[in-house]
C-alpha cells in the first residue's frame, strides 16, 4: 500500500512538474514577445511571474504533492474556462432603414468650406447649427502645419506632399471600359480579383453585394459637382485592407502615425486604381473609391459586409488579424462577384466591457456610454468635431485609440489565444480585460485637453 502511495505521489510530482514547466515556458514566451514589440511593462511583468513559476517547480517537490496538484488543476480549470464557449457573441446590430450619410456633413468637408466662398455660403443655410464649431475648427492649424505640437519641418512637409499626390489622382482621367467582355464565371472572377489584390498588397479581402445605404447621399468632397446627389450604379463591390505596422502605430499621437496612414493610403491607391483598370479591360465597368478623396460609399459599412472586421466603439472597422490597425479601400464594378459575409468575433461585447480607447482618448471623443442608433445602425457614435480640434491642436491624426485597442496586438501565439478566447468566452472576455491593465496598463501618458 505505501508502494502505491510512494508511485501516485512520484506520477504527481511529475505532472506538477510537466504543468508548472509548461506554464513557465508560455510565459517566457509571451515575455520575449513583449520585448521584441517594446513593451517593457509587459516584458518585466511577464518575466517576473515566468521566474516565479520556474522556481515553484523544484519547490513544490518540499510541499505536499497533492496540494500542489490541487494547484495546477485549479490554474488548468481557469485556463479550459477561457476557451470554453460560455456567453453570447453577436453581431453588430442593424436595422431598417433608408437614410443615407450626405458627405456634406462630414467633417473633412466641413474644415474646407471657408469664409467667403460659395460652399460655406450654402452649406451653413443648410446646416447652422454647425457654423460655430466648423469655425472654432478652421482657425486651428492645419494638419502637419506650423504651431502644431508635433510640427516637424521636414517630416511634415514630406507627409503633406503624400497626401498632395493622393489629392492630385482623384483628379486623373480614369479610362474607359473595354467593349469586349471577358467571359468567366462568378467564382473564378471573384477568386481573380481576391488574388489579384493580395498580389498588390491587400492583407485581407472581401467581396460584397452593395446595400446602398452605405453610398452617400450628395458629394461634399473631390471631383464633380459639390452638392450633387450620387446615383452610384454599380451593385458589387471588392473590399479590402491594408495593415498599418505595428511599431509606427505604437508612435501616436506623434508625427510617424501621420506618416504611416499617408504611406497606407498611398498603397490603398495603387491597389484600387490598378484593380479599377484590369476589370475595365475585362470589359466590365468600375470605379477606385480612393482617398483624397473620391469615395463616393462608407468604407467601414462596406468592409463589414464584405466580412473583414466587426465596428468597434473607437468608430474603426476591427479586423480580427490586426485589430485597428488597417486601412481600407474599395472598388465598386458591375462585374457580379460572390457575397461575403459580415462575421462576428467578440467585438461588441469586448468594447461594452473595455472603454480602453474612450479612457484614453484626449479630446473626450469616443463615448464610453452606451450605443446609440445612428441611421438604423446601433453603435457607439463619436463626436468627430472634438477628434479634430485635437488632431488640429497636435498636427498628427493622432492614432492614440488605435495605439491602445487590445485587438490591435501584432499576431503571435498568445495574442492568438486570447483572441480566440475573446471570440468565444464572456469569461475569457473579462480575463483578457484584467490581463491588458496588468501587462500593458489603463492609461498612456497623454495629457486631456479641453479644446
Amino acid at each position: 500500500m505505501k508502494i502505491l502511495e510512494s508511485d501516485l505521489i512520484s506520477v504527481l510530482g511529475l505532472l506538477n512538474c510537466a504543468f508548472f514547466s509548461t506554464l513557465s515556458t508560455v510565459l517566457f514566451t509571451f515575455a520575449f514577445k513583449a520585448n521584441k514589440e517594446k513593451k517593457v511593462r509587459a516584458f518585466k511583468i511577464a518575466t517576473t511571474i515566468a521566474i516565479l513559476v520556474a522556481l515553484f517547480v523544484p519547490f513544490s517537490f518540499l510541499l505536499s504533492q497533492i496540494l500542489v496538484f490541487y494547484i495546477a488543476v485549479a490554474v488548468l480549470c481557469v485556463i479550459i474556462l477561457y476557451f470554453i464557449p460560455l456567453g453570447n457573441t453577436s453581431f453588430l446590430k442593424i436595422l431598417e432603414s433608408n437614410e443615407r450619410f450626405d458627405e456634406r456633413d462630414g467633417m473633412f468637408s466641413r474644415e474646407e468650406y471657408a469664409n467667403g466662398t460659395s460652399k460655406h455660403v450654402e452649406y451653413y443655410k443648410l446646416r447652422p447649427q454647425n457654423l460655430n464649431i466648423d469655425e472654432k475648427i478652421r482657425r486651428k492649424p492645419e494638419l502637419l502645419s506650423e504651431g502644431t505640437k508635433y510640427y516637424d519641418e521636414v517630416k511634415s512637409k514630406y507627409i503633406a506632399s503624400l497626401f498632395q499626390i493622393q489629392h492630385n489622382n482623384c483628379y486623373l482621367q480614369t479610362q474607359t471600359t473595354n467593349s469586349k467582355k471577358i467571359d468567366k464565371t462568378i467564382e473564378e472572377f471573384t477568386s481573380i480579383l481576391k488574388e489579384k489584390a493580395i498580389h498588390l498588397g491587400a492583407a485581407e479581402v472581401g467581396t460584397t453585394l452593395i446595400n446602398h445605404r452605405w453610398v452617400y447621399s450628395h458629394r461634399g468632397r473631390g471631383p464633380g459637382i459639390w452638392g450633387e446627389e450620387i446615383n452610384l450604379t454599380h451593385n458589387y463591390a471588392l473590399v479590402y485592407s491594408v495593415e498599418m505596422d505595428y511599431f509606427k502605430v505604437d508612435e501616436a499621437p506623434n508625427i510617424c502615425i501621420t506618416e504611416e496612414t499617408a504611406l497606407k493610403y498611398m498603397d490603398t491607391q495603387k491597389i484600387s486604381m490598378a484593380l479599377e483598370l484590369f476589370i475595365k479591360n475585362m470589359g466590365y465597368d468600375a470605379k477606385a473609391h480612393i482617398p483624397g478623396s473620391n469615395y463616393e460609399v462608407i468604407l467601414p459599412a462596406i468592409a463589414h459586409d464584405a466580412g473583414l472586421g466587426e465596428l468597434g466603439r473607437l468608430g474603426y472597422l476591427i479586423s480580427p488579424q490586426y485589430g485597428a490597425r488597417i486601412r481600407l479601400g474599395v472598388v465598386t464594378t458591375e462585374l457580379p462577384l460572390l457575397q461575403s459575409e459580415p462575421i462576428k468575433f467578440g467585438v461588441q461585447e469586448f468594447c461594452e466591457l473595455c472603454k480602453k480607447c474612450a479612457n484614453n482618448c484626449p479630446s473626450g471623443a469616443i463615448p464610453s456610454n452606451d450605443k446609440s442608433i445612428i441611421r438604423g445602425v446601433e453603435k457607439w457614435q463619436m463626436n468627430p468635431e472634438k477628434c479634430l480640434l485635437y488632431w488640429r491642436h497636435i498636427g498628427t491624426d493622432c492614432g492614440l485609440c488605435m495605439k491602445v485597442c487590445p485587438f490591435s496586438h501584432p499576431k503571435s501565439i498568445v495574442h492568438d489565444l486570447v483572441r480566440f478566447g475573446i471570440k468565444n468566452s464572456h469569461i475569457a472576455r473579462k480575463l483578457s480585460l484584467k490581463g491588458e491593465d496588468i501587462f500593458y496598463g489603463k492609461m498612456q501618458k497623454i495629457d486631456k485637453v479641453n479644446l
